[in-house]
């Protein structure tokens, strides 16, 4: 016979699965609603339309030949990095010891690690060395927000005010919070114009020489504390400009409490698992998930948490992996290297940075969400897969989701408000790019990978207004029937990745660097690199295009019926 009784504690942990389900899909409902009335005014995008469809063979043929030459590439990069490896600038590390060490390295006493990328050399160890805190912080959390709620903020900021002074020393940690405490004063006005300028000079003066200097000489007992305190210093202007704009619009009269608007202002700049390395979570989605009740959690939820967690660390696993074979990112220092490269290696050097950044970012973005998560906040979905976009605005929205709201929320729509002229769209995006560029750095380097991307977004918004014109769908009606009209676009879309792989090695590696590759492909190379980039180009445009045809089919096909 079965127990009754256990069968009821089952119904029970049932009836609590599905209930929680049904509140997570409710709390989704409201903030798609809330987000529809917040930006009801602007232009929405048009839904996209699938590409026509291709033969079979046509597309075997376009993804067989993009992948082929990737891999290729990356394999004549491989052979150049273990050649030059003894030139450049990378790091002898014991073999003994490394958990594929035995198998990989056949018992070799030490190997070379590209560790000249700064963002994975600092962060990666601090993720892992600091963990057991990071689980601490949410127990701690959970208990808070069942017992004394209204203290949440508070143990968010004495919790990490504890791991700063660890982290940064007590000069970055005054450094940390002088900022929000110049944000809150100016926020005192309610003028937004003010909060803008305000956040711009802060910004330039931390990317100032004299800033800089003074910065490295107050810690120069610990050379990574500067790069780790401009780090943290940049996300919390970020999370503080978010703050005082909602506040705002959400309160123009000040009535609030100050004291109550500082005290969550330091809780949302100091939140523990988005304090070093982000991702950025807008200060609303920190407000609904502040305000939801205590919810024990459940057997599920805390095996999809290990699954995560697991998911991640496999990543990071790859990653560093990959640095003990390829160094990319130590030709930044090498770039006479570089112009010797044949130009397969110098394609695998390219893809080799862009496919590491999308790894890297996976991982810096994709375990802290888990922690947030699991304590019931909502945060941006980390970095979607980016080498295969077919349009370059896409890039910006599916790569940093939240970034992208926010410049989406307070600069673009702001400014277009219900002005949808393309005049007018292409002022909002020359702000938006102009955010980016103050926000990153301003420096040379910056300035032209964010000039090439506007540039690019520019082109593709005039395509997309001549494409919507009567005569231009009439002429593409009766000279492009069908396949041909894909074929069309996907020709017109080289014209774009091209100078988006320029962009991606000033970002990633070096304006000479960049120089190098478009010498390559234009100049030096012409015209068997050039036809031979061009074709690769091609394919990944229509291998892109069914990728799209085959995510709209699916979510067609997942989307509820309507009886």
């Amino acid at each position: 016979m079965v127990d009754k009784s256990i069968v009821g504690v089952e119904r029970e942990e049932t009836d609590e699965e599905e209930e929680e389900t049904n509140e997570e899909e409710e709390r989704g409902m409201r903030k798609k609603e809330e987000d529809r009335e917040r930006w009801g005014y602007a232009k929405k995008r048009p839904p996209p339309k699938p590409f026509p469809p291709l033969p079979w063979p046509e597309l075997v043929f376009y993804f067989v030949s993009f992948w082929a030459g990737c891999l290729y590439s990356l394999l004549r990069f491989y052979r150049t990095s273990q050649r030059w490896g003894q030139y450049l600038h990378v790091t002898q590390v014991p073999a003994k010891g490394l958990w594929w060490g035995g198998w990989w390295f056949g018992g070799v006493e030490q190997v070379r690690q590209d560790q000249t990328d700064w963002e994975w050399y600092v962060w990666v160890p601090i993720l892992l060395s600091y963990a057991p805190l990071g689980l601490l912080h949410v127990l701690l959390a959970q208990a808070v927000r069942r017992f004394c709620p209204q203290y949440l903020c508070g143990f968010y900021i004495g919790f990490s005010l504890c791991i700063m002074l660890a982290l940064i020393g007590r000069v970055g940690t005054v450094l940390c919070l002088s900022v929000p405490a110049i944000m809150f004063v100016v926020l005192l006005t309610r003028l937004k114009l003010l909060v803008w300028l305000t956040w711009c000079l802060i910004l330039i003066l931390i990317n100032t020489q004299y800033f800089n200097t003074t910065l490295v000489a107050w810690v120069e007992d610990a050379p990574e504390w500067e790069y780790k305190i401009s780090v943290m210093v940049a996300w919390i202007i970020l999370r503080s400009l978010s703050f005082s704009l909602e506040v705002c619009d959400a309160d123009p009269d000040g009535s609030a409490p100050h004291a109550s608007l500082l005290i969550t202002l330091l809780g949302y700049c100091l939140y523990l698992p988005f304090l070093c390395t982000g991702p950025y979570m807008p200060y609303t989605d920190f407000r609904a998930g502040l305000s939801e009740p205590y919810r024990g959690w459940t057997i599920r939820k805390l095996g999809w948490t290990v699954l995560q967690v697991l998911r991640f660390l496999l990543w990071m696993g790859l990653a560093n992996f990959l640095l003990f074979h390829f160094y990319a990112h130590s030709l930044h220092y090498m770039p006479e290297l570089v112009k010797r490269m044949n130009s397969w290696s110098m394609a695998g050097f390219v893809y080799f940075l862009a496919a590491f950044m999308l790894l890297k970012y996976v991982v810096l973005y994709g375990l802290p969400s888990v922690l947030a998560r699991l304590e019931g906040y909502e945060p941006p979905s980390h970095p979607r897969c980016t080498l295969m976009t077919y349009r370059m605005s896409d890039v910006w929205r599916e790569f940093d989701h939240g970034l992208y709201r926010f410049m989406l929320k307070h600069i673009y729509i702001p400014w277009v408000g219900t002005d949808t002229s393309l005049y007018r769209q292409l002022q909002g995006t020359a702000l938006v790019f102009t955010f980016v560029y103050v926000w990153h750095g301003v420096s040379a380097p910056i300035f032209w990978w964010s000039a090439i991307n506007f540039f690019g977004v520019v082109v593709e918004k005039a395509g997309d207004s001549i494409a919507r014109t009567p005569h231009f769908k009439a002429w593409e009606v009766r000279w492009l029937p069908g396949a041909w009209q894909r074929r069309f676009h996907g020709l017109l879309a080289v014209g774009l990745y091209v100078p988006s792989l320029a962009s991606l090695t000033i970002f990633l590696s070096s304006l000479e660097n960049a120089q190098t590759v478009t010498d390559r492909i234009f100049f030096s190379g012409f015209p068997q690199c050039t036809a031979t980039m061009f074709f690769f180009m091609f394919c990944l445009g229509q291998c892109s295009m069914e990728l799209q045809n085959w995510k709209m089919q699916l979510k067609q096909n997942t989307r509820p019926k309507l009886s």
